[in-house]
């Protein structure tokens, strides 16, 4: 419940505007276009088409969404933060709510630009939620919990899934408009890699003469693990050390500004990391 209080108003506004662009995704690209849209979304017009198919049935797209993520929230409900998870159900729930809502419109009838327009709106719907420190739900659950395991964005092997449920949207209904969803989800999918950079590291490079200082100071605004190595500066032959670290991207500015007021001098070389290998401490969701 302590994590809970960490919940302020603003996550509240992000994780409802993320959801209303969710929702428009759904009604003003995804029906008109009679797309296939990524992860759990997908699942559920497949199965909304199936009963249609099959049995004859129309069902409804926010219950189902609704429910088809509680039952993925329950493998994962022990496994990460009250407020995460909190969040991502309030994203989960407003998404089912303002699909029902909000009125389905046509606002284009090229079914590139609603694939294309569709993946990006459903892509900073998503965003917003992930930069709340929520989720948008679904598949996104699977994605983070094993992507906090391995250190490593995991959306490739969610396109790996939305590609099977592709595959048999295509077989079995419409290649044409199955392509087409795939356009859809690689555009929602660049949206997210580019604006979500819980998972993105960075390493730093600080050469500094109050290395001890510096270091304590970082250390209160992270946990990561900090190399040493003690120079001399060519210029003024005065001590020098250099600090190393590989820090989040969603950190960088916290340690900046941790280090610039122990040492205003201090100079940072900031750079992108591809991958690594070893022991890293990634910051727990809440």
């Amino acid at each position: 419940m302590e994590n809970l209080k960490l919940i302020k108003p603003k996550h509240i506004l992000g994780v409802t505007i993320g959801a209303l662009f969710s929702a428009a995704a759904i009604k003003i690209f995804v029906r008109p276009g009679d797309l296939v849209p990524a992860g759990v979304g997908g699942v559920t017009v497949l199965l909304m088409k199936e009963a249609n198919r099959l049995f004859n049935i129309t069902l409804s797209y926010g219950p189902l969404y609704l429910i088809l993520n509680i039952i993925l929230l329950a493998f994962v409900f022990n496994k990460l933060g009250k407020k995460f998870i909190a969040l991502s159900f309030l994203h989960v729930f407003l998404t089912s709510l303002f699909v029902e809502i909000i009125p389905e419109v046509k606002v284009v009838s090229d079914p590139i630009l609603l694939a294309v327009f569709g993946g990006i709106v459903n892509g900073i719907g998503s965003s917003f939620a992930l930069r709340m420190n929520g989720s948008a739900g679904g598949t996104d659950f699977i994605a983070i919990y094993f992507s906090m395991v391995k250190n490593k964005p995991m959306w490739d092997k969610i396109m790996m899934f939305n590609v099977a449920v592709l595959l048999y949207s295509g077989w079995t209904y419409n290649w044409s408009l199955a392509l087409y969803s795939i356009i859809y989800q690689m555009a929602s999918t660049k949206i997210i890699e580019t604006y979500h950079d819980r998972y993105k590291l960075s390493s730093l490079h600080v050469i500094t003469a109050y290395p001890e200082e510096v270091s304590q100071a970082v250390f209160k605004v992270c946990r990561h693990g900090i190399t040493q190595m003690d120079g001399i500066g060519v210029f003024k032959h005065k001590y020098k050390a250099m600090l190393y670290m590989v820090a989040n991207e969603f950190e960088i500015k916290s340690i900046v500004n941790a280090i610039k007021e122990t040492d205003a001098k201090a100079f940072i070389e900031i750079s992108s990391v591809e991958r690594i290998e070893g022991n890293y401490r990634q910051k727990p969701l809440d």
